[in-house]
């Protein structure tokens, strides 16, 4: 057999062993510095203003994507009127080794939510989903679009009344014409007296903007804190303006909703924000 037959023979399989090598090589690369960093942020500031801690976390994936699952994990996150805290039981981060930046995420077992609304009044939630993920898509400038999708939930809100909902979701993404960020609540039958509107909900669309957009760029980014953007954002001016709207609720429908209906999408609204 002469060389050239040897070389087309044995090239092949010379080139797959390399790129495996490299993939293998890649991966653990990745892993390792992974796992530094995540053992380095346990307990303190991800980015400003939010603090992250669990009590456990393992990484698989192996070769193509990186796979974390937290234990016991708990955010931290300080707002305008007082901190929002997030406890998962269990939590996962999924993410490719190659392609776009994209994460997503996955709890599972009993959540629980906490916060201070726009009158400093006190809320908590107890809840255990069937299913809840998200997903955030970053670039160069941070991120550009987040969704967020739980379904079939239930669970115990502040005054520790039964709630459910079949699904919810939240989108948000950077508008890529104006300054603005653009929002989409929805929802499917949601039963829970402390709703703006009525004890069951069988069906929500709300779109709005938020306008100034590029105040919140460095929170995005994770160069800042969520209370410093709040501030340039109302330095700037901005505003959240309610776009098309769909309810079918107990208290009221879109199309039999009169003045009462902007007051109780600005609590939602302010609610989130």
């Amino acid at each position: 057999m002469s060389y050239s037959s040897h070389f087309w023979l044995y090239a092949p399989l010379a080139l797959f062993l390399a790129i495996a090598g490299w993939v293998m090589s890649h991966w653990w690369f990745l892993a390792k510095a992974l796992d530094k960093n995540l053992t380095a942020m346990n307990g303190h500031q991800a980015i400003p203003g939010i603090t992250i801690s669990w009590a456990s976390q393992t990484i698989s994936g192996f070769p193509f994507r990186v796979d974390v699952v937290f234990s016991d994990l708990l955010v931290r996150a300080e707002g305008p009127r007082g901190p929002l805290i997030w406890h998962s039981d269990r939590f996962a981060l999924h993410a490719l080794t190659y392609g776009r930046t994209q994460d997503i995420f996955e709890a599972a077992g009993p959540q629980t939510l906490a916060w201070i609304d726009a009158d400093n009044a006190r809320h908590q939630l107890s809840f255990l989903p069937a299913s809840l993920r998200a997903s955030v898509i970053a670039g160069e400038k941070g991120i550009s679009r987040f969704d967020l999708d739980m379904m079939n939930a239930g669970g115990k809100d502040t005054d520790g009344v039964d709630f459910t909902v079949a699904r919810a979701q939240l989108h948000m993404r950077r508008d890529p014409k104006l300054d603005a960020l653009d929002l989409m609540l929805s929802a499917l039958d949601v039963k829970d007296p402390a709703t703006p509107f009525g004890g069951h909900i069988a069906k929500l669309e709300l779109y709005s903007q938020i306008t100034r957009g590029s105040a919140f760029a460095r929170l995005l980014s994770g160069q800042e804190g969520w209370m410093d953007a709040i501030m340039a954002w109302k330095h700037r001016g901005g505003e959240i303006v309610t776009g098309p709207v769909d309810i079918q609720s107990s208290d009221l429908t879109t199309k039999s909703a009169g003045p009462e209906l902007q007051p109780r999408l600005r609590a939602l609204l302010f609610a989130l924000y």
